[in-house]
């Protein structure tokens, strides 16, 4: 749905999408938390990272070179369905408003499905809160990512090829 809503530019009311970040999403950040010296941005602009294709692919084409197990004639490209891949992340409500609204409005379009796995259900982003055994804490991370996985391998497995997982705090290029 995410992906849907970015290829078109609106939501299923007809509002902007993504809405835009309020200002102080888009200020630089330093190290230490000052105002200058935002490290990542300088990496993604030193690192010249561009967009490899239309969000909306549905296929790719694949050399020899980079890919394995399809027959290849005479060393020549070929186009194949493109992987459909999930993103999910775990995080917390307090996240919501900020990080995880942040993920939806930038790098999550590009995925063909987006969960984020929290201490509170949002389905304006979306966000699910999944029971897990042990303490919402830190150390007990691994069983909530556990409790991820059973979720997903149930209601997802057969939707998608690839899986994405991580904290409410990374960011994907």
């Amino acid at each position: 749905m995410v992906r849907t809503m970015l290829l078109h530019g609106m939501d299923i009311d007809g509002n902007v999408f993504p809405p835009p970040l309020d200002e102080e999403l888009c200020q630089d950040i330093g190290v230490t938390g000052g105002k200058s010296g935002d490290s990542n941005k300088e990496c993604v602009r030193e690192a010249n990272i561009r967009a490899t294709g239309p969000l909306n692919a549905t296929t790719v084409t694949i050399s020899p070179s980079n890919h394995y197990g399809e027959s290849i004639v005479d060393g020549e490209a070929i186009v194949v369905p493109a992987p459909r891949i999930m993103c999910l992340v775990y995080t917390m409500a307090d996240a919501h408003g900020n990080r995880i609204r942040a993920m939806r409005d930038t790098w999550a379009g590009g995925c063909d499905g987006f969960l984020a796995f929290s201490t509170q259900s949002d389905p304006r982003l979306p966000t699910i809160s999944l029971e897990h055994e042990g303490p919402e804490s830190y150390d007990n991370m691994w069983q909530k990512v556990r409790s991820i996985w059973r979720f997903v391998g149930t209601h997802y497995l057969e939707d998608f090829d690839w899986f994405f997982i991580g904290g409410g705090d990374f960011f994907v290029m």
